[in-house]
């Protein structure tokens, strides 16, 4: 509470270009408690994993299943992802995330609470939003996806759903950042309750892989980006920016209990080159 209250007077009563605790702040990334860092090659490599790290964290999750809400459905309700980034010290060096850090001291879990919403459409499609605050930061997340379940129906054969979708890091005057998500899902509904096939209860799990292709540019001077070492970068084939580095699988995980107009889902991700994300929510479904 009492760190609570702090960040409220402090955001009554600092300039308007001060950071909070957790904003990723990229002027300070070549200096560490007040001496200038030299290794070029340190900071740059320092910068790419937090873009990827950060790119992950605020990606749309795969939560909803193999399924989707059918032509009249529509569904609201809150999640929270918790994303355990990497703030561990090496060889006596700070972690990338302290050096992007205004007190060189960040949490080692991101956690963003959102509200989700989704609605179905005809063919076994969906489509669905997010908005998420980036817990003790200025900024927030938001993300659209579409669903599509080619299976569904067929009784005898498990839910398979495809999502596309798209998430973008917002409110920070130093960073632009998106990531873009390509997944499948496979899984497989079981009613349960005193009496099945009367009672509407089911627990469906889940799990699934997909390509997460991130892009960020800094909102700094060319000379400034040269003199940090950092640089725009791009998971996209096409972009001028393209780096492999920012093109890397997510595996995923999870499972999804109906009753009636209320769900509760969670899940987790992994990607094998990065973080592990946990995923808690709840829906109402009308």
């Amino acid at each position: 509470m009492k760190r609570v209250f702090a960040l409220v007077l402090f955001s009554v009563s600092a300039p308007a270009f001060a950071s909070w605790p957790d904003d990723v702040v990229l002027d300070e990334i070549d200096t560490w408690r007040g001496d200038k860092v030299l290794d070029s090659e340190l900071i740059t490599a320092d910068y790419h994993q937090v873009i990827r790290e950060l790119g992950t964290a605020i990606s749309n999750k795969p939560m909803h299943g193999g399924s989707t809400l059918g032509l009249y459905g529509f569904e609201v309700g809150p999640s929270n992802t918790i994303a355990f980034i990497d703030t561990r010290s090496e060889d006596g060096q700070p972690s990338p995330w302290a050096r992007v850090h205004e007190e060189g001291t960040p949490n080692n879990m991101m956690v963003i609470p959102r509200i989700d919403i989704r609605k179905g459409l005809p063919a076994s499609i969906e489509v669905g939003a997010s908005m998420g605050y980036i817990a003790v930061s200025r900024q927030t997340s938001m993300g659209g996806y579409l669903r599509a379940a080619p299976l569904e129906g067929y009784r005898n054969m498990p839910d398979v759903v495809f999502q596309l979708g798209y998430a973008g890091y917002v409110g920070n005057d130093q960073l632009e950042l998106g990531t873009m998500d390509f997944s499948g899902t496979v899984g497989y509904s079981f009613p349960f309750g005193r009496i099945t096939g009367v009672n509407n209860a089911s627990i469906s799990p889940y799990l699934g892989g997909g390509l997460l292709r991130v892009h960020a540019r800094p909102n700094q001077e060319a000379d400034k980006q040269a003199a940090l070492g950092i640089a725009e970068v791009s998971g996209f084939g096409g972009s001028d920016f393209y780096a492999e580095d920012f093109a890397f699988w997510q595996i995923h995980g999870g499972f999804r209990i109906n009753s009636g107009t209320f769900s509760f889902r969670g899940s987790a991700s992994w990607v094998p080159s990065g973080i592990a994300t946990l995923n808690v929510g709840m829906g109402f479904v009308y």
